[in-house]
């Protein structure tokens, strides 16, 4: 058999060993490991915990999803975290999260708070950042279910009335924070677009102090 009768059979024999190398890596794995990486809905700040879209956006207030399980728990127990904002569709929904956070030595304060076409409460808005601006309070988490429209919703406002984040910036920072636009969420960028222009202290509200277990006081 001539050199170039020979290059043939070697060629094929090459491509299947490189196709079958292929073949045995972890793909699916290595792809939902970019995917993490990738999009914040994805990704948890420990090994084990099932938090998402976690982050610090001032010193000792923190954002993210539910705490489902103990290994969230332990993680903001790990923060130093002592209180819990929990923004609920409805109230009484909080009781489980009430009774795990109780075993780490966290307080849950649930505040109802809507997400749909109509915007809001704008009681029940300030009441979530009288808490959050509430030093006492800190280090403090909130949350939503999945941490993303109420919770973005909050963190801007929080920015804009505490930070110094220009009202104009208002729409990027939602969005950044993971906001998803629709039109079945247009309650909470209807309530962004008109509440980011006014001043954090009105003259017309002022925040009731948060009453501290006996303890703390």
């Amino acid at each position: 058999m001539t050199v170039a009768g020979l290059r043939s059979p070697l060629r094929n024999l090459l491509a299947g060993l490189i196709s079958a190398f292929l073949l045995a890596l972890p793909i699916p794995r290595i792809a939902a490991q970019m995917i993490q990486v990738m999009d914040p809905a994805h990704h948890h700040p420990a090994p084990g915990t099932k938090l998402t879209r976690f982050e610090e956006i001032d010193s000792g207030v923190y954002k993210g999803s539910e705490p489902r399980n103990d290994a969230d728990y332990r993680f903001l127990q790990s923060k130093h975290i002592n209180y819990i904002v929990a923004i609920k569709f409805l109230p009484l929904l909080d009781r489980l999260e009430v009774r795990k956070a109780r075993k780490y030595g966290i307080i849950v304060i649930p505040v109802t708070m809507n997400a749909s076409t109509f915007a809001p409460s704008e009681k029940h808005i300030r009441q979530i950042l009288c808490l959050l601006s509430d030093r006492r309070l800190r280090p403090v988490y909130f949350h939503c279910s999945i941490g993303r429209d109420r919770t973005a919703l909050i963190a801007t406002l929080y920015e804009i009335y505490f930070l110094g984040v220009p009202p104009e910036k208002a729409h990027d920072e939602i969005k950044r924070f993971g906001f998803k636009e629709s039109w079945t969420l247009s309650g909470l960028s209807n309530y962004l677009e008109k509440h980011a222009k006014f001043p954090w202290d009105d003259g017309k509200h002022t925040c009731k102090r948060f009453p501290l277990p006996s303890s703390d006081k």
